[in-house]
């Protein structure tokens, strides 16, 4: 028979092999630079001892002893009338000066800040010195800084006015500020205390945590984003003029207290000076604060509103061991809140008061003037928020190239045209037209669109007109949009001229006669 043939055996299929997966690199955290300078001038250096004094003042029962001396010669009463104390949330309290220039006042226990007050009013040359005290459970007084005499009493004295930078206006729109402040300006010129213009800007992080609210996570890499954002942000509205270089202490600072020691849990409330130079202090051994020109204290984003609602900016000195720190602010709830951008619009917005802005909001019964168009109206905006021209160029970011300034005094009934980029724009072209109206009032005409770190529908866009008056204060009103006509919103959204709009603001009529995507083409008369 046949043999049968021996069956082909079947291929061992070769296994296909299971690839691989290609791992996903794990993102490098950004991290701000680390602090390592160590500790500046000697430790506790600060603390001065309070004089002796050379006569016999008036016995008293009263636990707050002090005497105000003259800053240019320490052994001459001052003549100061008084001081002003303030407990927490507490109001102001005047105490009147006794003839050799004491001032006793008896208070219970608590936190406290006082101010001395210049005498004969004379503000050109004085400016009130700031003093945090704590009075303790036996009713013992401490005062930040100073130790008492032999007496028991504190020698404690008023700061000298920083002499204004010589200043001579290049054109009739450079108008003075006359709101009587000497920290903040919304004219000319700035203050010389307040941040540079240009430049790098020095600026220390000092992160802190509480016994009962702990930080988390590594602060370097928990602040990265909130400091670089503001950064960013500066840098667009100076036109890179100016730039923040960040150090960052590496870890949280523990402070000795809990959270609400200050009373800091309702907007305004407490005494933010006291926390804020108790921050100052707990740090001072393990910083030279003479390398930094602005410190900003962060508290962890989980502070409670209860604790520390808010955090005010302090365009004033505080001394440290290594000299005067004239810039600084501290960080509460409201900057950590759920809304795009918080943290670094709130640090923005206070930083705009230590370049020296005002706030452009009102507070208590006042009605709102400003609106939404400015972040030091409304930091927590998600709207319009770039600076507006008149900030800009009060603060030497707005070159005279980049505006034009006509006095009401000359202007006629001829029309005199004038085309606007708009402000977010990063092309040359002018970008502001200022009308002085006296020599305390300015009218600024500029062009807002979309763009930028400005976010506007389109029927908010248009060409924004307001005054500035130089005599009003921060947040009382000085700042005043001139609506157009049918403008109704209460924060002054839909206030921008659009094309063939026309307002007459004291005897200026401004018309805009056309707007497009890059200008807007306006003409200036008197009425």
């Amino acid at each position: 028979p046949t043999p049968t043939p021996t069956p082909t055996p079947t291929p061992t299929p070769t296994p296909t092999p299971t690839p691989t997966p290609t791992p996903t690199p794990t993102p490098t955290p950004k991290s701000l630079t680390i602090y390592r300078g160590g500790s500046g001038g000697e430790v506790g250096s600060k603390t001065k001892k309070s004089a002796e004094l050379n006569f016999s003042p008036a016995a008293t029962n009263r636990n707050l002893k002090l005497w105000v001396f003259d800053p240019e010669n320490s052994n001459k009463s001052l003549n100061s009338p008084g001081i002003f104390y303030k407990r927490d949330d507490g109001d102001w309290t005047w105490a009147g000066s006794n003839l050799d220039g004491t001032v006793y006042v008896n208070l219970p226990e608590g936190s406290y800040i006082f101010d001395t007050v210049e005498p004969n009013q004379n503000t050109q040359k004085y400016k009130r010195k700031t003093y945090s005290l704590v009075i303790d459970s036996k009713l013992v007084p401490k005062i930040s800084g100073l130790i008492a005499n032999s007496q028991g009493i504190f020698t404690v004295t008023i700061d000298l006015q920083v002499g204004l930078p010589l200043f001579q206006p290049k054109n009739v729109c450079q108008l003075r500020s006359q709101d009587g402040s000497s920290t903040l300006n919304n004219g000319f010129p700035r203050s010389s205390e307040r941040l540079r213009d240009t430049g790098e800007i020095r600026a220390l992080i000092i992160p802190v945590d509480f016994p009962d609210v702990i930080g988390s996570g590594n602060p370097a890499e928990v602040y990265h984003d909130m400091a670089t954002s503001m950064d960013e942000f500066f840098k667009k509205m100076s036109d890179n003029r100016v730039s923040f270089s960040f150090q960052i202490f590496p870890t949280y600072l523990r402070l000795n207290f809990k959270s609400d020691e200050f009373g800091l849990g309702r907007w305004n409330s407490g005494n933010s000076f006291g926390y804020y130079k108790a921050a100052i202090d707990a740090a001072d051994p393990f910083i030279d604060f003479s390398k930094f020109d602005v410190v900003y204290i962060l508290s962890p984003r989980s502070i409670p509103w209860s604790s520390i609602a808010y955090g005010p900016a302090f365009p004033v000195r505080v001394e440290t061991d290594d000299g005067w720190i004239s810039n600084g602010t501290f960080s509460g709830a409201d900057a950590y809140q759920r809304i795009l951008g918080a943290d670094w619009k709130w640090m923005a917005h206070e930083t705009g008061h230590l370049f020296g802005l005002h706030d452009l909001y009102t507070s208590g019964s006042q009605k709102p003037t400003y609106g939404e168009w400015d972040l030091m109206s409304n930091n927590f905006s998600t709207r319009a928020i770039e600076l507006n021209s008149w900030n800009r160029y009060v603060t030497n970011w707005l070159s005279d190239s980049q505006i034009d300034c006509l006095d009401k005094a000359t202007i006629g009934t001829a029309a005199l045209t004038r085309v606007l980029i708009p402000l977010s724009s990063n092309n040359l072209g002018q970008k502001a037209q200022f009308v002085k109206l006296s020599d305390s009032k300015i009218l600024v005409v500029e062009y807002r669109k979309n763009g930028g770190f400005d976010i506007l529908p389109a029927g908010n866009e248009g060409v924004l007109i307001y005054t500035v008056d130089m005599t009003v204060a921060t947040m009382k009103g000085g700042w005043s949009v001139q609506r157009r006509p049918g403008s109704t919103n209460q924060d002054f959204l839909d206030a921008a001229l659009r094309a063939g709009d026309k307002i007459t603001v004291e005897g200026i009529e401004i018309e805009v006669v056309n707007t497009s995507e890059i200008s807007a083409t306006l003409q200036v008369r008197k009425s």
